[in-house]
């Protein structure tokens, strides 16, 4: 009937529901619209509080409110469980904030995102220190959290670790007083970690050696994550790390930044994917030196412990740093290796025949081939490992678009020497399209040879897909 409120004559558990799905701050806002929904939002099972978003021109009130608003709440059904708990509050040191989390714990939550304070104080002496929100102690001994994520918070040492329900653990830029070895022994099912070191200057890392190495170490273990920082860094941590993983079930691994100095890892035989965005830095914009026989030995030891993986995904850095390793030593065999994509720069284009050599099953290549007006002058891909005569059946391309006789290394390069290619996937770039005829791109490209003859030749450079 016109006029009528049928979303109020719902059940409260139904509104409750709804109101989950959206930040708390909206859901508060529902309490206006009449008496029937005046309390409806301290019964939603979820909390989601931003108060790095309030203006802080008086932060005193801010607190105040923020934590009566959290009591409010805790108090109006304290049987009920919170059981997706989001509270963010980056630049705001607030007095019992760990106390509020602790009591969110207890009732019963499953997912825990915290976002703690990067503020400072200053101490007696006038020097700047970093405020640090650490997290409760009944953390450690949740028996029903599922999903856990902490950003700039403090992990100190319980003692005792078990979280028997925990499954997915993200641990960003955190202050430790604990050892993430012991965190991880106590969560026995957990299948995902991700993690982003803070590369601040931390005085209880740089006096307590132990804490100089972060060992992942898990049999239940099945992806590993290093983050990109969430900012661009011009410096690197004065406090030196290891980066040691063992994890004998571990499918999927992405390394994404050169945060650690030192990576190790054991046999990994149950590797599927892995994803390097590293470049093996001994400090920030400097390659390692090839006479370095521990550098060598590091990376030769890291390669041969993901030798297994099937599917690998490495950035055009990381092919620069193993471009640079095969000056020192051998880039062992990926025997098992089906599914390569790869970066690589046009001053490295003739390192690819090399690395090739090293995956002899390989099935399926993505190239990206970035500025290939800076290759050497007279580049010939003369070498032809077993992968491209024998195995690959489908290479794709991203290379920029060159139609003068000659250029156009890699597609020349892929149809010319591979026997058994399916398909070859073309997907020129940084051309117009409004000087370059399709028919031009067709006519190049037929004019390159073709060892197999029953290669299909696909272009997405054009509006339309061309087969040929």
């Amino acid at each position: 009937m016109p006029g009528m409120d049928r979303i109020s004559e719902l059940p409260e558990s139904l509104l409750s529901q709804i109101l989950s799905y959206i930040p708390t701050k909206e859901s508060v806002q529902t309490s206006v619209l009449s008496k029937r929904w005046e309390n409806v939002y301290l019964s939603v099972p979820g909390l989601d509080l931003n108060c790095s978003v309030i203006p802080n021109y008086n932060a005193d009130e801010v607190i105040l409110s923020f934590l009566s608003f959290i009591d409010k709440l805790l108090e109006f059904s304290p049987e009920s469980s919170l059981f997706k708990v989001t509270v963010k509050c980056r630049g705001m040191l607030i007095d019992g904030f760990s106390d509020r989390i602790g009591t969110v714990i207890d009732r019963g939550t499953q997912q825990l995102d915290v976002v703690s304070s990067t503020d400072y104080y200053e101490d007696s002496f006038g020097h700047a220190l970093p405020g640090v929100d650490f997290m409760p102690m009944n953390l450690y001994t949740s028996k029903t959290l599922v999903y856990l994520k902490l950003t700039s918070s403090g992990l100190g040492d319980p003692g005792f670790v078990f979280m028997p329900c925990l499954r997915f653990l993200h641990l960003e830029e955190i202050k430790w007083r604990v050892h993430l070895e012991k965190v991880l022994s106590g969560c026995p099912v957990l299948e995902e970690l991700t993690l982003v070191r803070d590369l601040d200057d931390d005085d209880y890392a740089r006096t307590d050696e132990e804490f100089r190495v972060m060992r992942v170490r898990s049999q239940s273990l099945k992806r590993f994550s290093v983050l990109p920082l969430r900012e661009a860094r011009d410096y690197h941590s004065r406090v030196e790390c290891t980066l040691e993983i063992d994890a004998p079930g571990l499918e999927h691994m992405s390394l994404g930044d050169d945060q650690f100095d030192r990576i190790v890892v054991k046999k990994l035989p149950s590797l599927l994917v892995v994803e390097l965005d590293i470049k093996f830095f001994v400090k920030v914009g400097v390659l390692f030196n090839t006479w370095d026989v521990s550098k060598s030995n590091e990376i030769r030891e890291f390669l041969n412990g993901i030798s297994s993986v099937r599917d690998m995904i490495i950035s055009g850095m990381t092919v620069h740093a193993f471009e640079h390793y095969s000056k020192a030593g051998i880039i062992p065999k990926f025997n098992n290796l089906s599914r390569l994509q790869a970066v690589f720069h046009g001053k490295l284009l003739q390192f690819l025949p090399a690395f090739l050599e090293c995956c002899p099953n390989l099935k399926h290549l993505i190239l990206k081939v970035l500025h290939p007006e800076e290759m050497d002058e007279g580049l010939e891909l003369a070498d032809v490992p077993r992968c491209v005569s024998s195995t690959l059946e489908c290479v794709e391309i991203q290379e920029k678009l060159e139609l003068e006789e000659g250029k156009m290394k890699a597609t020349s390069y892929f149809l010319g020497n591979s026997a058994m290619l399916k398909k070859l996937i073309l997907s020129p770039t940084a051309y117009d399209p409004r000087n370059v005829a399709e028919s031009e791109i067709c006519e190049m490209v037929n004019k390159l040879t073709k060892r197999s003859t029953g290669c299909e030749i696909v272009i997405r450079a054009m509006e339309e897909v061309v087969v040929i």
